[in-house]
């Protein structure tokens, strides 16, 4: 037990972003500390609370108190089960401490065991928070015992753990089974099967039920009919137990769900006992692929030095599932889910009503719109983390930005295009597939625009400035530098308050003083107008002063 627990303190410390101990750095990050928790970790576990409590209120007059709370843990895991894959994938088999590791006397079991246990905790710190705030939406809304209580307790502890061993499960019997596989992005598509195959599976049994609709989800859990629900039921076997102790207050459930979690647990660490050796060294074959020929000098092309940056910087993230996942495909969902959104509301009412207000030029409906817009503008480019792990992602190169052919500003330029490139023309897409739907006047269209490119510039510059400040290079695979990586979540959160500020002050006015659709409009592209110009003037130059001090 000592190996094990002194492994996971190594893996656990050696994956984590070091705060700067500059006294002025580290002031600095206290406060962007507070500000993310404020602003996003908290805000997101009350909504998470709000929608459990009023889902409970709803089932309890159905007679189906806990349904709505097993939806949400089920569909919880479902995710965890679907990220959760390649991270078990690079931890287990790809990380780069694998061959430190194997020639130390220390048995395979033994750091198989490590290695998961500081995956499940890594992975699942933010889930624990929002299954705290699950449980205390539902006890708002239901009785509670103390045996009920207690498993609530034990169920976030517990609840992340099945989908995680189905993750190693998974690695561990892929690897040992198709050792002659010499391209690891095989791997790499397995959580996209899965998230299809989850994602179909839902929405066939909500078209069981008619529409695609909160409603009839709602009634199919209250009634149980619900397919997917039945499904993950299945798969996800314990979680019924542990809601059985919740509602009834019983003890031997909550006994037996404990034991089966640990049964399952010392279960995936029998099977690697006798496969996971086997699988690293499967993993280090895969390097013995036979290199293509040499180039020839014919196909060697002369370009511009800016361009060959941008492209170099391009061709790592499409190369890495994890930068290629997580800084560019995301960018997909804003585009394809206004879409699903008005394809699964355009004959409702109440959206039809919304849409003639903003095409009338409703003031009401246009701010809310114009609040949706730099909103999104604002979130998009701070989620995507391309300009905020742009010197991140150079890992233990970082130096090199100090010898290339160009100078600094011209490589803050090429980054801040590798961002605009990956992110500002899905937001505009976005932007367009609204007005267009909504046949608005054309003058808000180029406006929009406008005020969209202020906000994606303004994150943008805050994204670089905060990795140039301190960029976390000592990452172990692609995965640690994004989930590591404090500076995308510090963002995150500088440019929610900033969004707050320029949409929130503007609004109060407008419904407590009376402020006219013009003047709204007017003051909040006056904000973002003379931010951008600061950020433009003062963080730019900052940046190059961020750059020169990580000699």
């Amino acid at each position: 037990m000592n190996n094990i627990f002194s492994l996971y303190s190594v893996l656990a410390k050696n994956s984590e972003m070091k705060v700067p101990k500059n006294e002025e750095k580290g002031t600095l990050y206290l406060s962007l500390g507070i500000i993310a928790l404020s602003c996003i970790m908290i805000p997101c576990c009350l909504i998470v609370g709000y929608v459990s409590y009023i889902i409970t209120k709803a089932l309890i007059a159905a007679g189906a108190p806990t349904g709505g709370l097993l939806a949400q843990i089920q569909i919880m895991s479902a995710f965890s089960m679907i990220f959760g894959i390649l991270v078990i994938f690079n931890v287990l088999f790809f990380s780069s401490d694998r061959e430190h590791l194997m020639p130390l006397p220390i048995k395979t079991s033994h750091i198989l065991t490590a290695k998961f246990l500081y995956s499940y905790v890594a992975e699942s710190i933010m889930e624990f928070m929002i299954l705290v705030s699950m449980f205390i939406g539902f006890f708002i809304a239901y009785k509670a015992s103390i045996v009920s209580i207690l498993s609530s307790i034990v169920g976030v502890v517990l609840i992340p753990l099945l989908p995680m061993v189905y993750c190693a499960l998974i690695s561990l019997v892929i690897m040992s089974t198709l050792k002659g596989i010499k391209n690891p992005k095989l791997f790499n598509h397995i959580s996209t099967l899965l998230l299809i195959a989850f994602v179909v599976l839902f929405i066939f049994s909500l078209k069981e039920t008619g529409n695609i609709t909160i409603d009839n989800y709602i009634n199919s859990l209250s009634d149980g009919s619900n397919s997917f629900s039945k499904m993950l039921n299945v798969v996800f076997f314990t979680v019924p137990l542990l809601l059985k102790a919740i509602e009834g207050g019983n003890i031997l459930y909550l006994l037996l769900y404990i034991a089966i979690n640990i049964a399952v647990f010392f279960l995936m660490i029998f099977i690697g006992s006798f496969t996971y050796e086997a699988g690293l060294f499967a993993v280090g074959s895969m390097g013995s692929r036979k290199k293509g020929g040499a180039v020839a000098a014919k196909d060697i092309k002369q370009t511009g030095i800016l361009k060959a940056y941008i492209r170099k910087d391009f061709r790592v993230i499409l190369r890495t599932r994890a930068f290629a996942s997580n800084c560019l495909y995301i960018n997909l969902i804003w585009p394809l889910g206004l879409f699903a959104l008005i394809m699964a509301n355009k004959d409702k009412a109440g959206f039809i009503k919304f849409s003639s207000y903003f095409r009338d030029n409703v003031p009401g409906a246009t701010i809310l719109v114009t609040m949706g817009i730099i909103g999104l503008s604002f979130v998009a480019t701070a989620m995507n983390s391309l300009a905020s792990t742009a010197f991140t992602r150079e890992g233990a190169h970082l130096d090199i930005i100090h010898y290339l052919p160009m100078s600094y500003k011209d490589q803050i330029f090429a980054k801040s295009m590798v961002s605009f490139i990956g992110t500002y023309p899905l937001i505009a897409l976005t932007i367009l597939i609204w007005c267009i739907y909504t046949a608005c006047n054309p003058l808000f269209i180029p406006l929009y625009l406008v005020l969209s490119f202020a906000c994606f510039y303004i994150t943008c510059l805050l994204g670089l400035y905060m990795d140039s400040l301190h960029p976390y290079t000592e990452w172990d695979d692609e995965y640690s530098a994004l989930r590591g990586n404090l500076n995308n979540f510090f963002n995150m959160a500088i440019v929610m308050v900033i969004s707050v500020i320029i949409c929130g002050i503007p609004f109060l006015l407008y419904n407590f003083a009376g402020l006219s659709l013009l003047t709204f409009m007017i003051i909040v592209a006056l904000s973002l107008g003379v931010l951008t110009f600061i950020c433009h003037t003062f963080i730019s130059k900052a940046i190059i002063r961020n750059i020169q001090d990580l000699r």
